[in-house]
Protein backbone atom coordinates (compact mmCIF):
# COMPACT_ATOMS: atom_id res chain seq x y z
CA UNK A 1 0.00 0.00 0.00
CA UNK A 2 1.14 3.13 -1.38
CA UNK A 3 0.07 6.74 0.88
CA UNK A 4 -2.66 7.70 2.61
CA UNK A 5 -5.95 6.40 2.20
CA UNK A 6 -8.56 8.07 0.33
CA UNK A 7 -12.37 6.57 0.95
CA UNK A 8 -15.06 7.67 -1.44
CA UNK A 9 -18.61 7.56 -0.66
CA UNK A 10 -20.85 7.73 -3.98
CA UNK A 11 -24.62 7.88 -3.22
CA UNK A 12 -26.23 6.93 -6.30
CA UNK A 13 -29.77 6.60 -7.83
CA UNK A 14 -29.49 2.79 -7.36
CA UNK A 15 -26.70 2.36 -5.31
CA UNK A 16 -24.42 3.31 -2.45
CA UNK A 17 -20.94 2.65 -4.03
CA UNK A 18 -17.53 3.02 -1.16
CA UNK A 19 -14.28 2.75 -2.59
CA UNK A 20 -10.69 3.41 -1.46
CA UNK A 21 -7.63 3.82 -2.86
CA UNK A 22 -3.82 4.97 -1.80
CA UNK A 23 -1.74 7.19 -3.49
CA UNK A 24 -1.01 5.46 -6.57
CA UNK A 25 -4.17 4.71 -7.35
CA UNK A 26 -4.60 1.11 -6.82
CA UNK A 27 -7.97 0.28 -5.33
CA UNK A 28 -8.15 -1.14 -2.11
CA UNK A 29 -11.87 -1.55 -1.31
CA UNK A 30 -14.81 -1.79 -3.11
CA UNK A 31 -18.71 -2.25 -1.65
CA UNK A 32 -21.87 -1.78 -3.12
CA UNK A 33 -25.45 -1.11 -1.30
CA UNK A 34 -28.88 -1.39 -3.21
CA UNK A 35 -30.19 1.71 -3.04
CA UNK A 36 -32.56 3.48 -1.93
CA UNK A 37 -31.16 2.25 1.76
CA UNK A 38 -33.48 3.21 4.58
CA UNK A 39 -30.65 3.77 6.93
CA UNK A 40 -27.34 5.25 5.94
CA UNK A 41 -26.09 5.10 8.93
CA UNK A 42 -26.13 0.90 9.31
CA UNK A 43 -24.41 0.87 5.44
CA UNK A 44 -21.63 3.12 6.34
CA UNK A 45 -21.14 0.66 9.87
CA UNK A 46 -20.75 -2.14 7.39
CA UNK A 47 -18.29 -0.11 5.59
CA UNK A 48 -16.44 0.43 8.59
CA UNK A 49 -16.33 -3.11 9.45
CA UNK A 50 -15.73 -4.15 6.51
CA UNK A 51 -12.61 -1.63 6.12
CA UNK A 52 -11.10 -2.68 9.68
CA UNK A 53 -11.10 -6.31 8.44
CA UNK A 54 -9.34 -5.56 5.51
CA UNK A 55 -6.71 -3.93 8.10
CA UNK A 56 -7.22 -0.39 6.02
CA UNK A 57 -7.86 2.96 7.64
CA UNK A 58 -8.33 5.90 5.85
CA UNK A 59 -6.89 9.39 6.30
CA UNK A 60 -9.85 11.41 4.57
CA UNK A 61 -13.64 10.88 3.29
CA UNK A 62 -14.76 11.97 0.11
CA UNK A 63 -18.16 12.69 -0.91
CA UNK A 64 -20.04 12.75 -4.43
CA UNK A 65 -22.77 15.32 -4.39
CA UNK A 66 -24.85 15.57 -7.10
CA UNK A 67 -25.79 19.89 -6.96
CA UNK A 68 -23.48 22.29 -6.32
CA UNK A 69 -25.95 25.22 -6.94
CA UNK A 70 -24.43 28.46 -8.84
CA UNK A 71 -21.42 28.61 -5.85
CA UNK A 72 -19.95 25.50 -5.48
CA UNK A 73 -18.09 24.78 -8.84
CA UNK A 74 -14.71 22.43 -7.26
CA UNK A 75 -14.26 20.28 -4.74
CA UNK A 76 -14.61 21.84 -0.97
CA UNK A 77 -14.17 20.93 2.42
CA UNK A 78 -16.94 19.71 4.54
CA UNK A 79 -17.69 21.37 7.71
CA UNK A 80 -20.82 22.51 9.20
CA UNK A 81 -21.04 26.02 7.15
CA UNK A 82 -20.84 23.74 4.00
CA UNK A 83 -23.34 21.24 5.33
CA UNK A 84 -25.93 24.16 6.15
CA UNK A 85 -25.02 25.77 2.78
CA UNK A 86 -25.98 22.44 1.26
CA UNK A 87 -29.45 22.17 2.76
CA UNK A 88 -30.23 25.63 1.29
CA UNK A 89 -29.93 23.55 -1.98
CA UNK A 90 -32.21 20.89 -1.19
CA UNK A 91 -35.00 22.41 -3.04
CA UNK A 92 -32.24 22.06 -6.26
CA UNK A 93 -32.02 18.39 -6.33
CA UNK A 94 -34.55 16.67 -3.86
CA UNK A 95 -34.31 13.60 -4.92
CA UNK A 96 -30.62 13.59 -4.67
CA UNK A 97 -29.43 15.81 -2.03
CA UNK A 98 -31.30 14.55 0.80
CA UNK A 99 -29.51 11.12 0.20
CA UNK A 100 -26.06 12.69 -0.54
CA UNK A 101 -26.48 14.68 2.94
CA UNK A 102 -27.56 11.45 5.17
CA UNK A 103 -24.51 9.80 3.73
CA UNK A 104 -22.13 12.99 4.46
CA UNK A 105 -23.88 13.46 8.27
CA UNK A 106 -23.23 9.87 8.80
CA UNK A 107 -19.41 9.69 7.63
CA UNK A 108 -19.05 12.27 9.65
CA UNK A 109 -19.99 10.91 12.75
CA UNK A 110 -18.15 8.10 12.20
CA UNK A 111 -14.76 9.51 11.00
CA UNK A 112 -15.14 13.25 13.31
CA UNK A 113 -11.33 13.79 12.85
CA UNK A 114 -10.39 13.15 9.24
CA UNK A 115 -11.02 15.91 6.66
CA UNK A 116 -14.48 15.45 4.29
CA UNK A 117 -14.18 16.49 0.80
CA UNK A 118 -17.67 17.24 -1.31
CA UNK A 119 -16.88 16.27 -5.23
CA UNK A 120 -19.67 17.98 -7.33
CA UNK A 121 -21.19 16.64 -10.43
CA UNK A 122 -22.31 19.89 -11.50
CA UNK A 123 -18.70 21.21 -11.28
CA UNK A 124 -17.41 19.79 -14.49
CA UNK A 125 -19.48 21.75 -16.35
CA UNK A 126 -18.72 25.34 -14.74
CA UNK A 127 -17.49 25.55 -18.62
CA UNK A 128 -20.64 25.84 -20.40
CA UNK A 129 -20.96 28.85 -22.37
CA UNK A 130 -23.69 31.78 -20.84
CA UNK A 131 -25.86 30.48 -23.87
CA UNK A 132 -25.59 26.99 -22.46
CA UNK A 133 -26.16 27.58 -19.34
CA UNK A 134 -29.11 30.11 -19.91
CA UNK A 135 -32.96 28.58 -20.26
CA UNK A 136 -35.43 30.74 -22.24
CA UNK A 137 -37.07 32.47 -18.96
CA UNK A 138 -36.81 36.32 -17.56
CA UNK A 139 -33.50 37.58 -16.01
CA UNK A 140 -35.78 37.75 -12.56
CA UNK A 141 -36.65 33.88 -12.34
CA UNK A 142 -32.82 32.97 -13.42
CA UNK A 143 -32.05 35.77 -10.69
CA UNK A 144 -32.98 32.59 -8.36
CA UNK A 145 -30.62 30.42 -9.50
CA UNK A 146 -32.47 28.54 -12.42
CA UNK A 147 -29.91 27.43 -15.12
CA UNK A 148 -28.66 24.45 -17.01
CA UNK A 149 -26.12 23.13 -14.36
CA UNK A 150 -25.56 19.51 -15.67
CA UNK A 151 -25.06 16.39 -14.02
CA UNK A 152 -22.94 13.10 -14.17
CA UNK A 153 -19.92 15.91 -14.29
CA UNK A 154 -17.86 13.14 -12.46
CA UNK A 155 -18.50 10.16 -14.84
CA UNK A 156 -17.99 12.22 -17.59
CA UNK A 157 -14.22 13.61 -16.19
CA UNK A 158 -13.38 10.13 -16.33
CA UNK A 159 -13.46 9.38 -19.76
CA UNK A 160 -11.86 12.50 -20.38
CA UNK A 161 -8.93 11.12 -18.07
CA UNK A 162 -8.78 7.83 -19.19
CA UNK A 163 -9.52 7.80 -22.89
CA UNK A 164 -6.96 9.63 -25.43
CA UNK A 165 -7.55 11.41 -28.38
CA UNK A 166 -11.07 12.45 -27.86
CA UNK A 167 -11.46 15.09 -30.57
CA UNK A 168 -15.43 16.12 -30.85
CA UNK A 169 -16.83 13.62 -28.36
CA UNK A 170 -20.03 13.07 -27.22
CA UNK A 171 -20.27 11.01 -23.79
CA UNK A 172 -23.46 9.19 -22.90
CA UNK A 173 -23.68 8.08 -19.20
CA UNK A 174 -26.75 5.78 -19.22
CA UNK A 175 -27.90 4.52 -15.82
CA UNK A 176 -30.19 4.79 -12.97
CA UNK A 177 -29.93 8.39 -14.79
CA UNK A 178 -29.04 9.03 -17.98
CA UNK A 179 -27.43 12.50 -19.74
CA UNK A 180 -25.47 12.75 -22.82
CA UNK A 181 -22.60 15.75 -22.84
CA UNK A 182 -20.73 16.79 -25.58
CA UNK A 183 -17.13 17.46 -24.80
CA UNK A 184 -14.28 19.48 -27.27
CA UNK A 185 -10.46 20.04 -25.69
CA UNK A 186 -11.80 18.03 -22.50
CA UNK A 187 -14.29 20.41 -21.53
CA UNK A 188 -18.51 20.49 -21.34
CA UNK A 189 -19.70 21.97 -24.09
CA UNK A 190 -23.37 21.45 -23.75
CA UNK A 191 -25.16 18.19 -21.76
CA UNK A 192 -28.61 17.13 -21.64
CA UNK A 193 -29.76 17.92 -18.19
CA UNK A 194 -30.73 20.77 -17.00
CA UNK A 195 -31.29 22.65 -13.83
CA UNK A 196 -32.02 19.28 -11.92
CA UNK A 197 -31.61 15.76 -12.90
CA UNK A 198 -34.76 15.09 -13.41
CA UNK A 199 -34.22 16.96 -17.06
CA UNK A 200 -33.53 15.59 -20.37
CA UNK A 201 -33.22 11.65 -21.61
CA UNK A 202 -36.11 9.88 -20.01
CA UNK A 203 -34.41 7.75 -17.00
CA UNK A 204 -35.08 4.29 -15.67
CA UNK A 205 -37.86 6.61 -13.60
CA UNK A 206 -37.47 10.03 -14.55
CA UNK A 207 -39.35 11.74 -17.57
CA UNK A 208 -36.79 13.59 -18.57
CA UNK A 209 -37.95 16.85 -20.78
CA UNK A 210 -41.78 17.34 -20.53
CA UNK A 211 -44.03 19.99 -22.37
CA UNK A 212 -44.43 22.28 -19.01
CA UNK A 213 -48.09 22.20 -19.38
CA UNK A 214 -48.52 18.03 -18.71
CA UNK A 215 -47.33 19.33 -15.14
CA UNK A 216 -49.63 22.23 -15.03
CA UNK A 217 -52.51 20.58 -17.01
CA UNK A 218 -51.93 17.99 -13.86
CA UNK A 219 -51.45 20.78 -11.44
CA UNK A 220 -55.06 22.40 -12.63
CA UNK A 221 -56.68 18.78 -11.60
CA UNK A 222 -55.08 19.17 -7.99
CA UNK A 223 -52.05 17.56 -7.92
CA UNK A 224 -50.01 18.59 -5.37
CA UNK A 225 -45.90 19.65 -5.55
CA UNK A 226 -45.34 16.24 -4.27
CA UNK A 227 -47.60 14.46 -6.18
CA UNK A 228 -45.76 15.84 -9.22
CA UNK A 229 -42.41 15.37 -7.90
CA UNK A 230 -43.46 11.52 -7.70
CA UNK A 231 -44.68 11.30 -11.12
CA UNK A 232 -41.64 12.89 -12.96
CA UNK A 233 -38.97 11.14 -10.26
CA UNK A 234 -40.03 8.12 -9.48
CA UNK A 235 -42.97 6.70 -11.88
CA UNK A 236 -42.08 7.44 -15.31
CA UNK A 237 -39.33 7.32 -17.67
CA UNK A 238 -38.87 3.29 -18.81
CA UNK A 239 -40.55 2.54 -15.45
CA UNK A 240 -44.02 4.75 -16.41
CA UNK A 241 -43.70 3.17 -19.84
CA UNK A 242 -43.31 -0.20 -18.92
CA UNK A 243 -45.62 -0.50 -16.22
CA UNK A 244 -42.80 -0.20 -13.15
CA UNK A 245 -39.65 -2.07 -14.81
CA UNK A 246 -36.45 -0.41 -14.92
CA UNK A 247 -34.20 -3.21 -15.77
CA UNK A 248 -32.47 -2.93 -18.96
CA UNK A 249 -32.15 -6.27 -19.04
CA UNK A 250 -35.60 -7.36 -18.19
CA UNK A 251 -37.48 -4.91 -20.31
CA UNK A 252 -35.02 -6.45 -23.50
CA UNK A 253 -36.09 -9.76 -22.69
CA UNK A 254 -39.23 -9.50 -22.70
CA UNK A 255 -39.38 -7.09 -25.61
CA UNK A 256 -38.02 -10.20 -27.29
CA UNK A 257 -41.19 -12.00 -26.79
CA UNK A 258 -43.15 -9.81 -27.80
CA UNK A 259 -44.25 -7.71 -25.20
CA UNK A 260 -45.09 -4.48 -26.60
CA UNK A 261 -44.49 -1.85 -23.59
CA UNK A 262 -41.07 -2.86 -22.92
CA UNK A 263 -40.54 -3.04 -26.82
CA UNK A 264 -42.15 1.20 -27.04
CA UNK A 265 -40.54 2.16 -24.03
CA UNK A 266 -37.28 1.00 -25.18
CA UNK A 267 -37.85 2.44 -28.58
CA UNK A 268 -38.65 6.10 -27.19
CA UNK A 269 -35.52 5.53 -24.82
CA UNK A 270 -32.97 4.72 -27.64
CA UNK A 271 -34.30 7.45 -30.04
CA UNK A 272 -34.38 9.99 -27.65
CA UNK A 273 -30.17 9.17 -26.68
CA UNK A 274 -29.74 8.93 -30.73
CA UNK A 275 -31.53 12.31 -31.10
CA UNK A 276 -29.44 13.53 -28.68
CA UNK A 277 -26.29 12.29 -29.82
CA UNK A 278 -26.69 13.70 -33.44
CA UNK A 279 -27.92 16.80 -32.38
CA UNK A 280 -25.18 17.58 -30.15
CA UNK A 281 -23.09 17.19 -33.66
CA UNK A 282 -24.53 20.87 -34.96
CA UNK A 283 -22.91 22.07 -31.66
CA UNK A 284 -19.25 19.97 -31.87
CA UNK A 285 -19.22 20.74 -35.72
CA UNK A 286 -18.69 17.22 -36.15
CA UNK A 287 -18.31 13.89 -34.39
CA UNK A 288 -15.03 12.33 -33.62
CA UNK A 289 -15.88 10.15 -30.66
CA UNK A 290 -19.25 8.12 -29.35
CA UNK A 291 -18.37 7.28 -25.34
CA UNK A 292 -21.00 4.92 -23.56
CA UNK A 293 -20.91 4.24 -19.83
CA UNK A 294 -22.91 3.62 -16.85
CA UNK A 295 -24.49 0.71 -15.89
CA UNK A 296 -26.73 0.42 -18.90
CA UNK A 297 -23.93 1.70 -21.18
CA UNK A 298 -21.61 -0.78 -20.34
CA UNK A 299 -23.90 -3.58 -20.39
CA UNK A 300 -26.83 -3.25 -22.56
CA UNK A 301 -25.42 -4.26 -26.00
CA UNK A 302 -28.89 -4.25 -27.74
CA UNK A 303 -29.22 -0.50 -25.80
CA UNK A 304 -25.82 0.68 -27.97
CA UNK A 305 -26.86 -1.33 -31.20
CA UNK A 306 -30.08 0.37 -31.01
CA UNK A 307 -28.77 4.15 -30.32
CA UNK A 308 -25.66 3.35 -32.92
CA UNK A 309 -28.08 1.99 -35.72
CA UNK A 310 -29.75 5.34 -36.06
CA UNK A 311 -26.20 7.11 -36.07
CA UNK A 312 -24.76 5.43 -39.07
CA UNK A 313 -25.41 8.54 -41.38
CA UNK A 314 -22.74 9.88 -38.99
CA UNK A 315 -19.90 7.57 -39.24
CA UNK A 316 -20.87 5.50 -36.49
CA UNK A 317 -20.44 2.22 -37.21
CA UNK A 318 -20.10 -0.78 -34.16
CA UNK A 319 -18.67 -4.39 -34.39
CA UNK A 320 -20.83 -6.46 -32.79
CA UNK A 321 -18.15 -8.76 -31.28
CA UNK A 322 -15.84 -6.49 -29.75
CA UNK A 323 -15.09 -6.77 -25.87
CA UNK A 324 -16.44 -4.56 -23.88
CA UNK A 325 -15.26 -2.57 -22.04
CA UNK A 326 -13.01 -0.84 -25.11
CA UNK A 327 -12.90 0.43 -28.59
CA UNK A 328 -16.46 -1.65 -30.43
CA UNK A 329 -15.91 0.52 -33.62
CA UNK A 330 -15.67 -1.48 -36.54
CA UNK A 331 -12.61 -1.04 -38.62
CA UNK A 332 -12.74 1.86 -40.66
CA UNK A 333 -14.96 3.93 -39.21
CA UNK A 334 -15.24 7.55 -39.30
CA UNK A 335 -16.65 7.78 -35.80
CA UNK A 336 -14.92 5.90 -32.96
CA UNK A 337 -17.07 4.31 -30.72
CA UNK A 338 -15.68 3.38 -27.12
CA UNK A 339 -17.41 1.51 -24.09
CA UNK A 340 -15.75 3.04 -20.67
CA UNK A 341 -16.46 1.24 -17.13
CA UNK A 342 -17.96 4.40 -14.71
CA UNK A 343 -15.53 5.05 -11.52
CA UNK A 344 -16.37 8.67 -10.58
CA UNK A 345 -14.96 7.56 -7.12
CA UNK A 346 -11.31 7.16 -8.68
CA UNK A 347 -12.06 10.69 -9.57
CA UNK A 348 -13.11 11.88 -6.76
CA UNK A 349 -10.16 10.08 -4.73
CA UNK A 350 -7.88 12.38 -7.01
CA UNK A 351 -10.12 15.67 -6.52
CA UNK A 352 -9.72 15.15 -3.16
CA UNK A 353 -5.98 14.54 -3.05
CA UNK A 354 -5.08 17.60 -5.18
CA UNK A 355 -7.46 19.87 -2.66
CA UNK A 356 -5.44 18.25 0.29
CA UNK A 357 -1.96 18.26 -0.92
CA UNK A 358 0.02 19.23 1.88
CA UNK A 359 -2.64 18.47 4.42
CA UNK A 360 -1.92 14.53 4.26
CA UNK A 361 1.55 13.05 4.76
CA UNK A 362 1.59 9.22 5.52
CA UNK A 363 -1.90 9.71 5.98
CA UNK A 364 -1.81 11.68 9.31
CA UNK A 365 -3.56 15.41 8.85
CA UNK A 366 -1.00 17.92 9.71
CA UNK A 367 -2.70 21.30 8.94
CA UNK A 368 -6.10 22.30 7.10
Amino acid sequence: MIGPVILAINPGSRSLKVAAHDASGARLFDRHVPRPTADVGSAIADVVERLAAAGLTPSAVAHRVVHGGPVHVQPERVDDEFVAALRALVDFAPLHLPGDLDSIDAARARWPDLPHVACFDTAFHATLSPAAHRLPLPDAVMALGIRRYGFHGLSVQHVVDTVPGLGRAVVAHLGGGCSITAVRGGLSVRTSMSFSPTGGLPSASRSGDLDPEVLLFLADRGWSTTDLRGLVDRSSGLAGMSGGLTDVAELTRRAAVGDRDCKLALEVFTTSVAIGVAGYTAVLGGLDTLVFTGGIGEHSAPVRDAVTSRLRHLGVVTDGVAPVPGDVSAPGAPVRTVVVTADEERVMDRQTRRLLAGALIDGVVVHG
